[in-house]
């Protein structure tokens, strides 16, 4: 059975430590942790993890080991961890802008390196993710990560040059769709609402919005999966020719919504390739 370490205690690595053992993929037991200090190790005890203040100690431990570090931490990590990758070890980054040749040069030359990608949503199993891997992961490596991940959401394979755009969009996307429904809310607030409902029809009209897209019907309906949609022909179906939400579509075009959540994106990646190039 798949052991699985983390070194780094902070968000990633609670959000996906809690979608994996809310999925039954791995078992607390068979979970390693290490991080700098005890108050950090504090936030993953919850879960009846392994802990230690020891990176070796996790490595050591686990078939894949999950780095989920700030990108300016990665070059003495590895270093400290070296030692105790082997050859049977998949050393798995989530971190934006740390490229696999970066931190294979860090590593023996045995070492099996995977990128990816994700959102915080792998916390509730419906995250985002997407990887790459090294030159040294065979077929039986790449059908583990896959496993690994799929246990959490959807799971894409990719070329290395495309993480940089799924940084900016699926990665980064949940704040986007955040500040999207809080603007939402205050809509609804401002116009006689409470807050709460809000909040609660804003969320589940994204919801459903994006199910439409993806073709997933509702949690427990009996109706079959649909085809997947396309944005622009769904959001035709929503306006009626001199209707009220072509007239909402307009306002919003004409405020620059559609250019400002692709300067978002744009932002997003710009940012990702400064922390590559302070890593190099």
């Amino acid at each position: 059975m798949t052991t699985v370490g983390f070194i780094g205690a902070g968000k990633v690595t609670q959000a996906l430590m809690k979608g994996l053992l809310s999925s039954g993929a791995v078992t607390p037991s068979r979970i390693y942790a290490s991080s700098r200090t005890e108050d950090s190790l504090q936030k993953l005890k919850v879960f009846g993890v392994n802990t230690c203040l020891d990176n070796l100690w996790t490595v050591k431990n686990s078939n894949i080991t999950v780095l989920a570090i700030k990108p300016l931490a990665f070059p003495k990590v590895l270093n400290d961890i070296a030692p105790a990758v082997g050859p049977n070890n998949i050393i798995l980054s989530v971190a934006a802008g740390v490229t696999i040749d970066s931190i294979q040069q860090r590593l023996p030359h045995h070492a099996k390196v995977v990128r990816a990608m994700l959102n915080t949503a792998v916390q509730i199993r419906d995250g985002a993710i997407c990887y790459t891997t090294g030159r040294n992961i065979v077929e039986s490596d790449q059908e583990l990560v896959h496993r690994f991940f799929s246990s959490v959401g959807l799971t894409l394979e990719s070329e290395e040059k495309h993480l940089d755009a799924v940084v900016g969009l699926s990665g980064s996307a949940p704040a986007y769709f955040y500040l999207i429904l809080e603007a939402l809310s205050d809509a609804g607030v401002r116009h006689g609402l409470s807050r709460d409902v809000a909040t609660r029809h804003a969320s589940q009209a994204m919801l459903g919005a994006a199910r439409m897209v993806v073709g997933i019907p509702r949690q427990g309906s009996k109706s079959e999966p649909f085809e997947v949609g396309c944005p622009y022909k769904l959001k035709d179906e929503v306006c009626s020719p001199g209707g009220v939400t072509i007239n909402a579509i307009y306002s919003m075009e004409k405020a620059g919504v559609r250019a400002a959540m692709m300067d978002a994106v744009d932002a997003c990646i710009k940012r990702n390739y400064e922390l590559a190039r302070l890593n190099d």
